[in-house]
């Protein structure tokens, strides 16, 4: 199964699509998201952020985020700064 996640930074969308999982570093630790995960918010601190989609993985470094799981499941993530890697 698969969700929707939206990397959101000041200059516009990072990245949006339907991936199968997202791997990012909270501030207790790091942690990854995959479909159907409970409801969710959590401060980000600077590092990689995984996504996995299709066997594929694409990454992206942030400085910074809040990253959050709404009740239809669907990821957002808001970053100071954002950059593909």
């Amino acid at each position: 199964m698969s969700f929707k996640l939206s990397i959101v930074a000041p200059t516009g969308k990072i990245f949006e699509d339907t991936v199968d999982s997202v791997a990012v570093v909270g501030t207790e630790g790091g942690f990854e998201v995959y479909s159907r995960h409970m409801s969710l918010m959590s401060a980000l601190k600077a590092g990689r952020v995984r996504v996995r989609q299709a066997g594929r993985e694409t990454a992206f470094e942030i400085t910074s985020g809040i990253l959050e799981v709404d009740l239809e499941h669907d990821v957002t993530l808001l970053a100071d700064q954002a950059t593909a890697v």
